[in-house]
């Protein structure tokens, strides 16, 4: 008994008639009848009774039915189940994070609408153990801010990366500091209190900030804190200013302004990360795919894109 000829007999029954369960099986009708005629030799047992009109049902036919449909089922759900599997519809992805402000969220809700089978397995941490997580195969894939240039490692032996979002960084100032249309220049801000994120927190943003005052001549009072909500709230009391990536502003109220810098600093640059040594599963590979489509949004808006004049930089 093999499941073509199970196949065979389930529509027979269905259809009480071998010409018409031929003509839906695409078959003539003889070497169907010889299949079902293997089949009740090999039980021992008849399973349809023929007459004029079709075929009826023995008593064996209809328990045999019965359990055939149940196998049937069963088979077609395992070639399905090993389908989705092959192909990233289903399984599992971990993931780690550090940032990811600008396109996380949006990519994390295609990759769910697209594969909603897939169990997301996620985790937040700062940038280093995200990439140690990677390394040691806890997680697949990383999504994290790449450090300044000038902050960047020499070399990562067992990762790749690949950038997938940048946006710009912003001032941050109380409202009472700032004027509509006007670029802020960091070294004007020299003797306020900036507020930060700790080392390592939020996606090396630290890092971003210490370099910009660098670049900038200026030594400012830096006071960290453990969350960016509170970078806002500190800023909105009038207490000092900082500089954020320009996707902040869904966290902010309307006691804080976000406005463009006057000189040149260098983006935010979010990447996802893998195991350079690994093919990546058929989830983490949908994920890839995703990740490496992802368009660079005008994250600016034109509400902070200040008008440009002849002597303007480039924005």
């Amino acid at each position: 008994m093999d499941l073509r000829q199970l196949r065979y007999f389930v529509t027979v029954a269905e259809e009480r008639s071998l010409t018409r369960a031929a003509a839906r099986l695409h078959l003539t009708q003889p070497p169907l009848t010889a299949q079902i005629a293997r089949l009740e030799q090999e039980l021992g047992v008849r399973l349809l009774h023929r007459h004029r009109r079709g075929v009826d049902l023995t008593d064996a036919g209809r328990h045999l039915l019965l359990h055939a449909r149940r196998v049937l089922a069963d088979i077609d759900g395992v070639a399905e189940s090993v389908r989705h599997l092959g192909d990233g519809r289903a399984g599992r992805l971990a993931l780690a994070f550090d940032s990811g402000w600008g396109v996380l969220p949006g990519l994390l809700a295609r990759y769910r609408r697209a594969r909603p089978r897939v169990a997301l397995d996620y985790a937040e941490a700062a940038g280093e153990a995200v990439l140690d997580s990677v390394r040691l195969r806890r997680n697949e894939l990383g999504i994290v801010a790449l450090p300044p240039p000038a902050a960047m490692p020499v070399r990562e032996p067992q990762l790749d990366f690949a950038v997938i979002h940048r946006e710009p960084l912003l001032a941050l100032l109380p409202r009472a500091l700032a004027r509509r249309g006007e670029r802020i220049d960091p070294a004007d801000l020299a003797d306020e209190q900036f507020f930060a994120p700790a080392p390592g927190a939020w996606g090396g943003l630290h890092r971003h900030l210490i370099e910009i005052c660098r670049s900038a001549a200026i030594d400012p009072a830096l006071r960290e804190v453990a969350q960016l909500s509170t970078v806002v709230a500190m800023v909105g009391a009038g207490l000092g200013v900082s500089v954020v990536p320009a996707s902040l502003r869904t966290l902010c109220g309307p006691a804080v302004t976000l406005a463009p810098l006057a000189r040149h600093v260098p983006a935010v640059e979010t990447a996802v990360v893998w195991r350079r040594d690994a093919a990546p599963s058929p989830p983490a590979a949908y994920f890839l795919r995703l990740a490496l489509s992802t368009p660079e949004p005008d994250v600016l808006g034109p509400e902070l894109a200040p008008s440009r004049g002849r002597d303007d930089d480039p924005a």
